[in-house]
Formats: structure tokens, sequence, C-alpha cells
């Protein structure tokens, strides 16, 4: 198993998972790996469930500092089922990875339990996880921005920062800001910034193991700001099966539409299809569908 791990990869995680809870590892087991970083659930000796990050420091993974302050803040602010999170060093003081400590939530995600629901549980599912979602996005923040940094600015100026720093491409992070430059009168009235999750699809959203139709868990803030939180809803409507009328009946009912969304909503969508810049075919149908749209040049390969 520690084969396709860095040297002193288990020894790191033994001391996250020590710093954290105090205990001894007693087994882990791999859930994800990226580039430069890997995501392991752990369980210690007094039985303790956990999910462990840890990243190198090249790895284009966010500081796990800010991220633990940032959870640590939407726990506080919000009603809804998410992890704690225990530990957090990007330091790399002690051990040669930076990493994040988590309790692990049980629950199926929702891309897995969706297709194990009849038509009625799909809707009541669905519609508690609009409940769940218009929860997150109830609390009012003062400023928009990123949460450890936030910014004395209006929406506009706040999605085209947060644009910035998301697209990887330069010349499309250029057109796509000024595409924002040329339409901004559409965010006149997105006054109130709230918590925008940035990154909810079926992968970060749990079912509980014995109720098949609550929701237990959101999962991974760390793209998570202060923005207009109706961009995570036009992202949910874009993804196939996040979304159906239950879903929006009690998302609604918590977060009225706010004027001027429908024509917001082509380019919340297209700020993640940039984003994401994979070079397929379904994607960059979608992609250059609603860069017609919204008159963004046809993009061909990312």
């Amino acid at each position: 198993m520690t084969q396709s791990f860095p040297a002193g990869f288990e020894d790191a995680l033994k001391y996250a998972v020590s710093n954290a809870v105090g205990g001894h590892l007693r087994h882990w087991k791999p859930l994800s790996k990226g580039a430069e970083h890997w995501v392991v659930t752990a369980e210690t000796t007094k039985g303790d469930r956990l999910v462990v990050k840890l990243a190198t420091q090249l790895a284009a993974v966010p500081s796990f500092t800010d991220a633990k302050a940032k959870h640590d803040l939407i726990r506080r602010l919000t009603a809804i089922p998410m992890s704690e999170m225990l530990a957090a060093d990007d330091s790399m003081s002690n051990v040669p990875l930076r990493y994040s400590v988590q309790t692990e939530l049980r629950g199926e995600e929702w891309f897995s339990r969706r297709w194990r629901l009849n038509e009625a549980e799909r809707r009541q599912a669905l519609g508690h996880l609009g409940e769940i979602v218009g929860r997150l996005h109830a609390p009012t923040r003062e400023k928009f921005g990123p949460f450890t940094n936030p910014e004395a600015t209006a929406a506009l100026g706040a999605l085209e920062s947060h644009a910035s720093r998301i697209i990887q491409r330069d010349d499309l992070r250029d057109q796509f800001i000024e595409l924002l430059h040329r339409h901004g009168h559409l965010w006149d009235n997105v006054i109130n910034p709230g918590i925008t999750h940035d990154d909810l699809h079926g992968f970060n959203i749990l079912f509980d193991p014995d109720q098949p139709t609550v929701v237990s868990a959101i999962l991974d803030f760390d793209k998570a700001w202060s923005g207009p939180t109706e961009s995570d809803f036009a992202r949910m409507e874009l993804w196939d099966g996040m979304t159906d009328p239950s879903f929006v009946a009690s998302y609604r009912g918590l977060e009225p539409e706010l004027p001027g969304y429908m024509d917001r909503r082509p380019y919340y969508q297209l700020l993640w299809c940039l984003e994401f810049g994979q070079t397929t075919a379904e994607h960059l149908k979608t992609t250059n569908q609603l860069a017609e749209r919204v008159g963004f040049p046809r993009i061909d390969q990312f």
C-alpha cells in the first residue's frame, strides 16, 4: 500500500493523527491521490475515525491552515451537517508534508445513492438537499471575497477577482474578466455576500447510511468564499442529477431568486467550465453552448 506514496508519508500521517486526537494510528486506507497530494481515511487505537489530507509544498492545494479557519467559521455560522476539522499545519516544521485532519462522517455519495432510489425517494432526497443548501447560504457575510481576506468591493469586483484565481489559462482568464466588465450591470442588485461553497457536486454530498433520503454531510469547503451564493445554485443546475423541482422548491423557500438571476446564470456556469477546463467532447460542447449565449469566443481545446 505504501509503495505508491513518498518516503516519510506514513510517519507524517502518524504525526498528524497523533497531533489531532492524541491517539495512535491503527490502520489507514487511501481515498484519492493527486499531483503531490493525498487523501486517506484513518482509524486510531481509541476508535477515532478520521479523514487526513496530506500535500507537498509543490501541490496546487490551498493552505490547510486557511481551510481550517474557514471550516470552523462555517460550522459556527450554519446549521448544516459537516465534519469537524481537528488540526491543520502548513509549516512542514515537524514532518515533510502539509496536512489537515477532520472527523470522518458516514454516508454515501449522492452520485452513487441517487441510482438506488426510486423516483419518489429521489424527489424527497433532493428536497432535503435543497433545504441544506438553503441553510448554508442563509447567513449573510459583511464583505465579498476570500474568507481570510474579504474585499471592500461590490459583487462584480469580487467575482472578477475570484475568476482570476481559479481560471488557469491566461487568455481565457483575461477574456472572461473582460466579458464580466462588459456586462457588469447584471450584478448591480447582487449586494449580499454569503457562504459560497463553489464545489457542491455529487461527490461532496453524503446521504445517511440508514435513512436513504437524508443528507448526512456536506464535504470539502476548501474552495468556499464570501460570494454571490446564487453561483452555487447555477452550477448545481448545470450538473446532471443535482436539482429538480423539489430541490428548487425547498431551496427557494429559504433563498428567494434575485431579479436578473437567469441573465447571470450562464456566466456562473461558464466560469465553472473554464475552471474545470477538460478537453472532452461533452465538456467542450457545454462550454461552447454557454460561450455562444454570452458572447465568449469559441474554445476548441483547453
